[in-house]
């Protein structure tokens, strides 16, 4: 996973609301912290560290594998997005 490929608060927001989670459900279902989550989707474009990329990295894992959420990351011409696998 490159680092053009990490989870961003939208991204994280926007599936959670396509989901119908809150921030608790979503804890829930991944494992990862209610206040873990809360700062992810707060947080500014600041440089990445070893663990806020491992803890990004599994989160995304985690709703792909287990919660069907599919993410589109931007590129040239694109931006990005949240759907669900059918």
């Amino acid at each position: 996973m490159v680092l053009s490929e990490l989870l961003t608060p939208t991204l994280v927001k926007a599936a959670r609301a396509l989901l119908g989670y809150d921030q608790a459900m979503l804890a829930a279902k991944t494992g990862i912290s209610k206040k873990t989550l809360g700062l992810i989707e707060t947080m500014d474009a600041v440089p990445m560290d070893a663990r806020r990329v491992r803890v990004l990295q599994e989160l995304r894992t985690r709703m792909e594998d287990e919660l069907g959420v599919e993410f589109v990351f931007a590129g040239p011409g694109t931006g990005e997005g949240v759907r669900l696998r059918r």
